[in-house]
């Protein structure tokens, strides 16, 4: 049985915006009440270990810029190392890959794993193990880091804001229970499930994201009649952020469209699609008539400076980010949409990079949360364009802001894939990624996949290719194309159409995973969509089998009639034996 040890804990602060520092005390969490007081000089840290729950509040001693909160503990269990099974909630699904990293949301063993909100640690994937969870709202997300090798788990907390000396902060305390996963992941999902009541839109659920190809107003009708006259049925197309002037003037479009964005939006509306943008509200270009007018309006460092981040939409400039803590940026970005809506006629938006809100930097107010800055952004919008408007958002942490959003982007922005080994498993983390997210499909939001770009449909696309579209079709919710479609070739369009109508199929239908089968990485994936696809996906680089006993598919999947594959075989066999190419999968009717 897995137990935290009393010794060995250290608690480590990282403060400072440039440059980071970290200091570090190491302490014990006692027998008796588990509890201790880390000195780690500017912040005094008091942590309290119940049975059920992790509390820690901080004193500070110093005016300070803290970055996180990190309580290390040692962790110990009767078996070897080796078997420990760890299991992670994703924080965003944008992840790297590596040979000590898996795919987020399903068991490994014997790697380190990262996570975020709830990890689940036990000897076994079918023994009782300990539980660690964050509750809604989640004002400070918490991440995990487990290396179970070294038996050690690190806990933090995210806290990107300023203190006053003298001040406190009770930071939001982490559940612990203590059983099967099975058993106690659901409960934690309904809690979350249960801070969400949006009501989902029905439709909607396919769009075209414009780009670069998209020059003038006639390219823009003439791209909109190829998607017509190729029987791709969209339901909304957006215009890219491409349209304006600069990155943050986005009222001021470019001289192409400027005083043209109205007509703009009729021609999509008269395609019978509903007009869309798609651009980052948060984010400002340096040459941007914004930035020059505006500066007091940014997220700043230490020296003054406004804070960079990383170009937008592959750009190499770097770009300033508004500080959504000022009232004047609020009012700034509620006329922004006002004007798109009413004035423009725009009814669905793709906003990318809201997690701006949050980068660390100096504010108006310092005080707030990451939770409450995201917050503060996603009510202006929703509540500036209403109910009744689509807007999808990249970009965020997993589970924050619920019940605002209609749908969550939850992998980069443009699925590529140029064939290399290392691209190839990145598409099949970003498989494992949607086909795990499956469960938050409608239940608090609807599943997006990234922008899928004409490539991916190409008759010659590798394996790993072909998975990941399977994996958007069974569990997505919510597809959207990039690209420019009078490029496209007649069997690239067929190929785009048969997709759709799978899509459409499967698109109600929820997600089940076989427990046991999907061991790790290395281990096939059984999974069942249930309007009747079964698929079996293999994310390693070699040749696998599964062996599928028809009893345990119709107890753990409901699969009671025989599976029928494409090629027409029928598996009616009380044991089905499949072979899986190396990364990649098939698809059944059961």
């Amino acid at each position: 049985m897995i137990k935290i040890l009393p010794t060995g804990t250290s608690a480590i602060v990282k403060h400072g915006l440039k440059p980071v520092r970290s200091n570090k005390a190491r302490g014990r969490l006692g027998d008796g009440a588990k509890e201790h007081t880390f000195e780690t000089g500017p912040v005094s840290i008091h942590a309290f270990w119940k049975d059920n729950k992790l509390e820690a509040a901080l004193k500070i001693n110093s005016e300070i810029y803290i970055r996180s909160i990190t309580l290390d503990f040692r962790f110990r269990s009767p078996r070897h190392s080796g078997d420990t099974t760890l299991w992670v909630e994703a924080f965003n699904d944008s992840f790297k890959t590596g040979k000590i990293r898996t795919v987020p949301g399903i068991f490994s063993q014997k790697t380190n794993r990262d996570g975020a909100f709830a990890l689940w640690i036990a000897e076994e994937p079918d023994n009782d193990g300990l539980f660690f969870r964050q509750s809604p709202p989640g004002d400070y997300p918490l991440r995990f880091h487990c290396k179970p090798l070294a038996r050690i788990l690190k806990i933090t907390w995210d806290i990107n804001r300023m203190f006053d000396e003298g001040e406190s902060l009770n930071l939001p305390e982490v559940g612990i229970s203590r059983g099967r996963m099975d058993k106690l992941l659901p409960s934690w999902r309904r809690e979350w499930e249960r801070a969400s009541h949006r009501e989902l839109p029905g439709n909607r659920r396919v769009g075209w994201c414009g780009g670069k190809e998209l020059q003038t107003p006639k390219d823009l009708r003439e791209i909109l009649s190829s998607i017509k006259s190729r029987k791709i049925k969209i339901d909304w197309f957006s215009i890219g952020p491409e349209y304006a002037s600069e990155y943050g003037d986005w009222l001021l479009p470019s001289e192409a469209f400027r005083d043209r964005m109205g007509s703009l939006s009729r021609t999509i509306s008269e395609q019978s699609m509903t007009p869309g943008l798609r651009f980052a509200p948060l984010l400002v270009s340096k040459k941007s008539i914004l930035a020059d007018e505006y500066r007091e309006w940014l997220v700043k460092t230490s020296n003054g400076l406004p804070v960079t981040v990383p170009g937008y939409c592959g750009e190499k400039e770097s770009l300033y980010v508004l500080d959504v803590t000022r009232e004047d940026v609020i009012k700034h970005l509620k006329r922004t949409f006002t004007i798109m809506r009413d004035q423009w006629g725009f009814r669905a938006y793709s906003l990318e990079r809201i997690n701006a809100a949050v980068v660390p930097g100096l504010r108006n107010d310092n005080k707030l949360s990451e939770s409450t800055l995201l917050k503060i952004t996603a009510e202006a919008i929703r509540g500036t364009l209403g109910n009744k408007v689509l807007i999808l958002a990249s970009g965020l942490p997993r589970i924050t802001t619920p019940g605002i959003w209609d749908a969550r982007v939850l992998t980069p922005g443009i699925i590529t894939t140029n064939g290399s080994r290392k691209k190839r498993l990145a598409l099949m983390s970003v498989t494992s990624a949607l086909l795990h997210s499956s469960y938050w499909n409608e239940s608090t939001w609807i599943n997006a996949s990234g922008m899928l770009p004409m490539s991916l449909f190409q008759q010659d696309c590798d394996l790993s290719t072909q998975s990941l579209k399977t994996a958007v079709i069974l569990s997505s919710g919510l597809v959207t194309f990039t690209g420019d479609p009078r490029t496209i070739k007649n069997n690239v369009g067929s190929s785009i159409t048969d997709f759709l109508e799978l899509f459409h199929k499967c698109r109600k239908g929820k997600l089940s995973i076989v427990p046991g089968i999907g061991g790790g990485s290395n281990q096939p994936l059984v999974v069942r969509n249930s309007t009747g696809w079964v698929g079996l996906f293999n994310f390693s680089n070699r040749k696998k089998e599964v062996r599928l006993a028809r009893d345990d598919m119709k107890i753990n999947l409901g699969v009671s009639t025989a599976l029928s594959a494409g090629d027409s075989t029928i598996f009616n066999s009380p044991e089905i034996h499949v072979a899986l190419p190396p990364m990649g999968y098939r698809l059944f009717r059961g």
